[in-house]
């Protein structure tokens, strides 16, 4: 009996290194930019009966609602507002109040109407009666009123060799001068949605423990529970802050869920470190300016890790960006080299992604349309 004992807990000590291993080892074969020492989180599952973390908690969502109440809001039902629903969580939303889109690097443009986003309110109280729901908008003129000095900046500012100073030049992807003004705006929404966030708080003398950051304009294949990592339960205590595991140029800038302290920095210091960015890249890594996902790789994740806060990479999480006519950019988590996506995302999925996305949405899409780099799938409300 005794040596049955000892045998069975040399068993399950030799599982949980060997578990313990191969997540690491997940993680060290993800992008090199990645600080790999935030690996050394272990799910619950590998260290055995922990208590699970709980707390008050907060979805912020920001940015261009494109074809909402058609592909985004589904999504959100499923995989969003359901998973959080038992924790009560807050919605605070900052959207643009723009009615037509610009064909452009986001899509081929087209109507939109901002109007849509609204129904989220709905949305969650069928679901979590006692969750706060509060938006903010802006009209496109007051964002140039507000923000045409800085943007004038980026757009002439040159190096001592007569190269741009914040424009990233050497992605040939940027497209000067509309990218930088996108980032700048994706940044304000981004901003203003915490500040919704945090003047509730003043308000009423709350104070979230756990936050997220979402586009209103992606559709969630995956659920999304801001207590746990990796589908594993957060653990009381734990300083964890998750990013998705594809979009890595060299690192995803499109969302994060985390501490409140690690989420601030990610959404409300953007603006107030960007000088300092700017010229540590002119030094090191000079023609990247003020490129969206090295500004988080360098500036705001090192920052973050200061707090003493892990960011881990979510091996399962995977959304699609929805485009203003209606198409959704189902290659997004892909990428056979597991440079720029981690496999795990597509098995995970499973073979067939058009028909995951129609269970997502509840009803079928038509054609598919093959671009240099991305691949639409077009699911309108109405079909035709």
């Amino acid at each position: 009996m005794c040596l049955l004992t000892r045998n069975t807990f040399a068993v399950i000590a030799l599982l949980s290194f060997c578990t313990a291993t191969a997540l690491l080892h997940i993680y060290a074969s993800a992008s090199t930019a990645f600080d790999y020492s935030d690996a050394l989180y272990v799910p619950q599952w590998v260290t055995g009966s922990v208590s699970r973390a709980t707390g008050k908690c907060a979805v912020n969502l920001f940015g261009l609602p494109r074809a909402f109440r058609s592909l985004v809001l589904p999504s959100l039902v499923e995989n969003v507002i359901r998973p959080n629903a038992l924790h009560h969580c807050d919605y605070f939303v900052h959207y643009f109040n723009l009615t037509h889109e610009k064909a452009g690097r986001s899509g081929a443009g087209g109507r939109i109407n901002p109007d849509e986003i609204l129904f989220l309110k709905e949305a969650v109280h069928n679901l979590s009666s006692e969750s706060v729901v509060k938006f903010r908008y802006d009209q496109e003129q007051a964002f140039w009123d507000q923000y045409q000095p800085l943007i004038d900046r980026v757009r002439t500012a040159n190096d001592t060799d007569g190269r741009y100073l914040y424009f990233p030049w050497r992605d040939k992807s940027y497209v000067y001068t509309l990218t930088t003004d996108n980032i700048i705006k994706m940044w304000h929404s981004i901003q203003s949605a915490w500040e919704l966030m945090t003047e509730h708080e003043g308000a009423t003398s709350k104070r979230y423990d756990r936050v997220a950051m979402l586009r209103s304009d992606v559709v969630y294949m995956t659920p999304i529970d801001v207590f746990k990592v990796n589908r594993q339960p957060l653990r009381t205590g734990d300083k964890v802050a998750v990013v998705p595991a594809f979009g890595r140029h060299p690192v995803n800038d499109r969302m994060i869920m985390g501490p409140r302290h690690a989420v601030e920095i990610w959404a409300a210091e953007r603006f107030d470190r960007l000088e300092t960015h700017v010229q540590f890249v002119q030094e090191k890594h000079p023609g990247w300016g003020m490129h969206s996902e090295r500004f988080i790789n360098w500036t705001i994740f090192p920052t973050i890790r200061n707090t003493g806060t892990a960011i881990l990479e979510d091996d399962y999480m995977c959304f699609f960006r929805a485009r203003a006519d209606e198409t959704v950019q189902i290659n997004d988590c892909q990428d056979s080299q597991e440079r720029v996506a981690a496999s795990s995302i597509m098995q995970n999925l499973g073979e067939d992604v058009s028909e995951r996305l129609e269970l997502v949405l509840g009803r079928k899409c038509l054609n598919t349309t093959q671009g240099s780099v991305a691949t639409r799938l077009r699911c309108p409300i109405e079909m035709v």
